[in-house]
């Protein structure tokens, strides 16, 4: 077993032990590298001036996506090569990316623009068509104060044409020997990791450790020997927790090592998802298979946080305005749980006890999730309300999932976020439209059914009178939507 990660940062190689397991990306990069270029601004995620490019080890070799090195714990890193804003700098010449942005005239103070460069050097990582509308969302994750967007834009949308003048337009990772890094990794991804240091502070003497498996098993027998163990995939709402000092954490267990926790399969019109599963991957999956989910994981944050979090994490933070449980609980999805007494399914509707409370036991791990594909006859829609469209958290979201024939709904799910300390299916709503016509006056009355049926709470985002007329006009939205011109509307009436 390590006692070290193992991290290469712009082709240099570092092992790192000890209590610096536990900085942030940024802090290492910043701190101990002295590579400053890495801004924090936010210590969210939300500003992006901290991205970065990080390549994991997949598939024998290395796959290189943007993240906000602020909101990642070197734990997570194991195995990873990353790239900074210096990494891009060749034979003392900067890159096109950077010269771009400077004859753009796209940078003022300066601050953001490490992070724009990172953003945009990930969508050529990733050979992404650069279109207005691909770069407006591949830069989702970045904020800029003073410069103006359209600058940066038009930065962006000069690169395809440098790369078809130039021989310059060298990828990022090619810059790196990466033969060399991904031989190391393969020596090491396959061995378990545990870092440990004793903290003496203030009289009291702690020992924190951080374990990084790489078996199922050994993290189950992780989780029955210790205590009060925090496991962290993309960590990106533990990561901030942290970094705002609402926890520390003494005991972490990082899964980023755990490749077969990484797959989603479909097999008889059923789709299983693993719990390493990065909202990206699943997004990209649903395209074809879930558009309306598709759609959902769009205005999931910003890219640099969709390429870390996965839907087990969304899943375990057990939040009420969770994006994805409106989803999994009209889907009716099931959540593997592995324990020292091996795997169980439950139902993500029995799930839930309280807030923050789940039917997992504490020497459980989700695994992955799994749901069948709705029916050619079923009508799906998801939704969120939030203060932004990007980037937000939400303030409402619902799922809603009717069968109808011959102008009937003959099966209808409804779930609720935002309105209750878990998110709630609705009984009284559903058994109302059951077996009713598809008409606005059945769902105007549902949706009064409905702001009944829940008991929302008012704070920063909302009151309760908005939550509950919120519950009661979404259903007559979804009416107009997607049943106003149902073919069998006619024969409903």
């Amino acid at each position: 077993m390590r006692n070290y990660l193992l991290i290469y940062v712009n082709g240099r190689r570092h092992q790192i032990s000890g209590e610096r397991c536990f900085q942030s990306l940024s802090d290492f990069l910043r701190h101990d590298l002295g590579l400053v270029g890495t801004k924090v601004v936010c210590a969210e995620g939300d500003c992006g001036s901290c991205s970065v490019l990080v390549g994991r080890f997949r598939n024998n070799k290395l796959e290189f996506e943007g993240l906000d090195s602020c909101i990642q714990y070197l734990y997570q890193l194991d195995c990873t090569h990353v790239i900074s804003v210096e990494g891009l700098k060749q034979d003392n010449q900067i890159h096109p990316v950077q010269q771009a942005m400077v004859d753009a005239m796209g940078s003022q103070c300066g601050y953001c623009t490490p992070g724009f460069v990172m953003s945009m050097a990930a969508m050529l990582e990733t050979k992404e068509s650069l279109t207005r509308l691909s770069i407006q969302d591949g830069l989702t994750g970045n904020l800029c104060r003073c410069t103006g967007y359209e600058q940066i834009i038009e930065a962006a949308l000069t690169l395809p044409k440098l790369s078809k003048a130039s021989s310059v337009m060298q990828l990022p990772s090619k810059i790196f020997n990466q033969n060399l890094v991904v031989e190391d990794f393969k020596k090491h991804a396959s061995e378990p990791l545990l870092c440990e240091y004793v903290e003496n502070w203030n009289g009291e003497t702690n020992r924190a450790r951080i374990f990084v498996p790489s078996r199922i098993k050994e993290a189950i027998e992780f989780k029955q020997k210790y205590k009060n163990v925090t496991v962290v995939a993309g960590g990106t709402d533990i990561s901030v927790q942290i970094n705002k000092q609402y926890i520390e954490p003494k005991c972490v267990m990082s899964l980023t090592n755990l490749k077969k926790l990484n797959f989603i399969e479909v097999k008889n019109s059923k789709v299983k998802v693993g719990a390493n599963v990065t909202w990206t991957k699943l997004g990209e999956f649903c395209k074809q298979k879930l558009p309306e989910l598709s759609e959902i994981i769009s205005l999931f944050a910003s890219r640099q946080i969709r390429n870390a979090g996965t839907l087990a994490g969304n899943i375990a933070n057990a939040s009420p305005i969770a994006d994805s449980l409106p989803f999994l609980h009209v889907i009716d999805a099931e959540i593997e749980l592995s324990g020292n007494k091996g795997k169980r399914w439950i139902n993500i509707n029995k799930f839930f006890l309280a807030y923050k409370k789940t039917e997992m036991k504490p020497s459980e791990l989700i695994t992955s999730v799994r749901w069948n594909l709705p029916d050619s006859s079923d009508i799906l829609k998801l939704y969120k309300v939030s203060k932004r469209k990007d980037l937000d958290i939400s303030t409402f979201t619902a799922g809603i999932m009717l069968r109808v024939k011959h102008g009937k709904v003959k099966k209808a799910r409804l779930a609720y976020g935002g309105v209750g300390p878990i998110v709630l299916r609705l009984p009284e709503t559903e058994k109302f439209i059951e077996n009713n016509p598809v008409t606005e006056s059945v769902f105007q009355q549902a949706g009064r059914i409905a702001s009944d049926e829940i008991s929302p709470i008012s704070d920063v985002r909302a009151s309760t009178n908005y939550r509950k007329q919120l519950a009661e006009n979404i259903l007559i939205k979804f009416f107009h939507e997607c049943c106003n011109n149902y073919q069998d509307k006619k024969e409903a009436a």
